[in-house]
């Protein structure tokens, strides 16, 4: 039996659907008195934030903290050089390893103007933008069973497959985080709207892949899954924090077609020798032939004073047998951490001298480097190379350029091909 919009539609008739309704609208509600910090609203309904100016959408508006999607438009008069504003940001009042957020950066250089996506407390990436003053420009963070996308003006930037721990906080606008930011001296937001779980974005400028990725997820852990079409294709799982969203961009495009890459954005922050439970529970969602991992600069915490070698040893191993265990038809790479390096001087300057905490690095590295020669992992070292192209790194004292990037991408498909014998098989 014919519905009646199949009815409607047969006899020729246009119907109009209704339009979604945002869960909270700046344009229809007002922002409550304890959330508003000085932020002020013009006669068109635009709000002015900046400085120490700023406001908040309550935590009301965000029922269903693993399914929601913001639109928020902003424009800007002519930013100062490095200077920043948070456009969005939904952490606990630490900022410690929750929600998400969006943050503008404005440098003396074009390489420093960019929006970068925040999970988790992560500052992640950048996204170059011009910024050109009074333009509006509208961000889209859509949150999809915990696991985020941004866009620009519908134009997709990153998607992160970590999953975002709740919390219960409003969603901050043009509020400082931290206290070496110089925040924008003001900006104008014309609209925000926030939708629940039965609004799904979708960008007209994303291209849809022949073999489109999902994800698979357990607590507090997600991974960056692709389509399976060909059973007989071999599997890779690539394993780490920010660094392995960065070197993302070049190692799929390079196995496409040959190998299935699985992406996992995790790491262990603290001392954690039973970790192993839950490397063992990601590793074994797909047979994989290879692992390659690294646990990256969130360890930077694991000074003399916090931790022994033995502990870092014994969480090092953890994570090895965490994948052994998972995985144990799969051969293990570690991808040595890379250098921390000081934080650019000038934005039209590369990054000259490695950071305060390298101590720190050079440490772990020692340490892990034992634990995978007792553990029979092979060791693909990217801190020697690295730490010889400090101008490679971006200059925030954590990340590093494309370029940069595609050097442990090129690491990870050679060994790929090496292993696989894929040497002679383009694509």
């Amino acid at each position: 039996m014919k519905t009646l919009l199949s009815a409607i539609l047969a006899l020729g008739i246009t119907a109009a659907l209704p339009a979604q309704v945002p869960l909270w609208d700046l344009s229809k509600d007002s922002i409550p008195h304890e959330l508003n910090h000085g932020a002020s609203r013009s006669q068109n309904g635009t709000m002015t934030v900046g400085g120490g100016n700023y406001f908040g959408v309550p935590a009301s508006a965000f029922p269903d903290q693993k399914n929601f999607t913001v639109q928020v438009t902003v424009s800007f008069p002519q930013p100062a050089d490095d200077t920043s504003l948070n456009v969005l940001l939904k952490q606990r009042k630490d900022g410690e390893d929750t929600g998400l957020g969006l943050t503008c950066i404005y440098g003396k250089s074009d390489s420093w103007r960019v929006y970068r996506p925040i999970i988790n407390g992560m500052h992640i990436g950048g996204i170059r933008t011009k910024f050109q003053p009074n333009t509006p420009y509208t961000f889209t963070v859509s949150v999809r069973d915990g696991s985020a996308s941004y866009y620009l003006d519908d134009a997709p930037g990153s998607k992160h497959f970590t999953l975002l721990l709740p919390n219960d906080e409003p969603m901050w606008v043009g509020k400082k985080l931290l206290p070496r930011e110089t925040p924008f001296a003001s900006a104008e937001v014309s609209a925000l709207k926030v939708y629940g779980a039965d609004f799904i974005y979708k960008s007209p400028k994303e291209k849809v892949s022949a073999e489109p990725r999902g994800a698979i997820a357990g607590k507090n852990w997600m991974i960056d899954a692709p389509t399976v079409v060909d059973p007989k294709r071999p599997k890779l799982l690539f394993y780490g924090d920010s660094i392995s969203g960065g070197y993302r961009q070049h190692l799929l495009p390079a196995l496409d077609g040959k190998v299935y890459a699985y992406h996992w954005s995790h790491f262990v922050g603290g001392i954690d020798p039973k970790v192993d439970a839950v490397i063992k529970e990601g590793a074994a969602v797909a047979d994989f032939k290879l692992i390659f991992f690294n646990n990256g600069l969130h360890s930077l915490s694991w000074t003399p004073e916090k931790a022994t070698d033995q502990q870092i040893a014994d969480t090092t191993r953890a994570i090895v047998r965490g994948f052994k265990t998972g995985a144990p038809q799969a051969k293990l790479f570690w991808i040595a951490t890379t250098p921390h390096t000081a934080r650019r001087s000038d934005p039209s300057k590369p990054v000259d001298a490695l950071g305060d905490k390298n101590p720190v690095v050079l440490r772990i590295n020692r340490i892990a480097q034992d634990v995978m020669k007792e553990e029979g992992v092979e060791v693909i070292d990217m801190y020697t190379p690295f730490a010889a192209k400090l101008e490679l790194a971006a200059g925030d004292e954590y990340h590093w350029s494309s370029p940069a990037y595609k050097m442990i991408a090129d690491a990870v498909v050679a060994k790929t091909n090496e292993v696989l014998s894929l040497k002679n098989e383009g694509k």
